[in-house]
C-alpha cells in the first residue's frame, strides 16, 4: 500500500515565514504573535495576512514552501511532536528570519490550551531558556509576564536529534513591540531572580544575570502590561548590557514619525 501524500502547509499571505496547518481552520490566528514583528510595515502586512486567514480559513490560503529546517515532512513533524507531547495538535509554525538557522516556533493546542513549542538543534540554548523561565515562574518579574515551561526534552525527527521546549502562550491575541519602555529596575529585578543560574568559569567578577537579547521584538506590550520572550541567551553578562542592547534596538525600529520626540 502506498504511503498517503504529505499534508501541505498553507502560507499567511504576505509572509514566507508563517505557515498554518491546512486543517487548523481559523485556530492558528494566535500565530501572528509568534512572529515578533517590530517594523510597522511588517506589522501592517501581518495584519492583512491574518485578516485573510480569519475570512478564508486555512485551506483557502496559498500553499506554503517546503521547510528548510528540519529536514522532515509535515507528517513526520506531527508524529514526533505527539510522541513527545501526548495530545498535542499542531496549528502552525514560524520559521526563523535568518536563513539556515536551526530553530522553529510552533503553535498548537494541548489539553484545551494554546501552547508554544520551540524546536532547536541539540545544543544548550533551549535548556538555558528552560532554566531561566522556571526561576521566573517561581518569582515573576514585576510588571513583566514570561511564558511558563510545560515540558522539555529531546526527540528524534527523521534521524535528526532535536531539543524542544513547550511553554504556555502569553498574550497571543494582542501584543505589539515595546519601544522605549522605561525598565528602570529591570537589571536589579532580573539579577535577584536569576542569581541561581550557573555562572561560567570565564565570567567576569562583576557579571550579572542577563536576558541576552533584550529588544522590542522580544519585549512586547500587551493589554495587561509587558511580556518578555526568547530567553535562549539568558545567562551572565556585563552590567548594563541588556539595557544598552534594548536602547539601540529601539532606535533602529522606532517609527520615523516618532523619532524626534522619542524619550532617551
Amino acid at each position: 500500500m502506498s504511503e498517503a501524500p504529505d499534508l501541505v502547509w498553507r502560507r499567511i499571505p504576505g509572509s514566507s515565514r508563517m505557515l498554518v496547518h491546512p486543517d487548523s481552520g481559523r485556530g492558528a490566528l494566535p500565530l501572528r504573535a509568534l512572529g515578533g514583528a517590530s517594523d510597522w510595515r511588517r506589522q501592517l502586512a501581518d495584519r492583512f495576512g491574518f485578516a485573510a486567514l480569519a475570512v478564508l480559513g486555512a485551506r483557502r490560503l496559498p500553499p506554503g514552501p517546503t521547510l528548510a529546517w528540519p529536514d522532515a515532512t509535515h507528517r513526520q513533524l506531527s508524529v514526533a511532536l505527539r510522541s513527545a507531547l501526548p495530545g498535542f495538535r499542531l496549528l502552525g509554525a514560524v520559521t526563523p528570519r535568518q536563513h539556515g538557522r536551526a530553530r522553529m516556533s510552533l503553535l498548537g493546542r494541548m489539553a484545551g490550551n494554546v501552547v508554544v513549542v520551540k524546536l532547536g538543534a541539540a545544543d544548550e540554548r533551549l535548556e538555558r531558556e528552560r532554566r531561566a523561565l522556571e526561576l521566573l515562574a517561581v518569582d515573576p518579574l514585576p510588571g513583566i509576564a514570561t511564558p511558563t515551561p510545560i515540558a522539555a526534552g529531546a526527540l528524534d525527527l527523521a534521524g535528526e536529534p532535536l531539543t524542544y521546549l513547550a511553554t504556555s502562550a502569553v498574550a497571543v491575541r494582542k501584543q505589539w513591540p515595546a519601544i522605549d519602555a522605561p525598565l528602570r529596575t529591570f537589571e536589579s529585578d532580573l539579577g535577584e531572580r536569576l542569581a541561581a543560574l550557573p555562572k561560567p568559569s570565564h565570567a567576569a567578577a562583576d557579571d550579572v544575570p542577563i536576558h541576552g537579547d533584550l529588544t522590542p521584538w522580544n519585549l512586547r506590550r500587551t493589554s495587561h502590561g509587558l511580556a518578555l520572550f526568547d530567553w535562549e541567551e539568558a545567562g551572565w553578562g556585563s552590567p548594563g548590557s541588556d539595557l544598552e542592547t534594548y536602547r539601540r534596538a529601539s532606535s533602529e525600529v522606532r517609527p520615523w514619525w516618532s523619532r524626534a520626540g522619542a524619550t532617551s
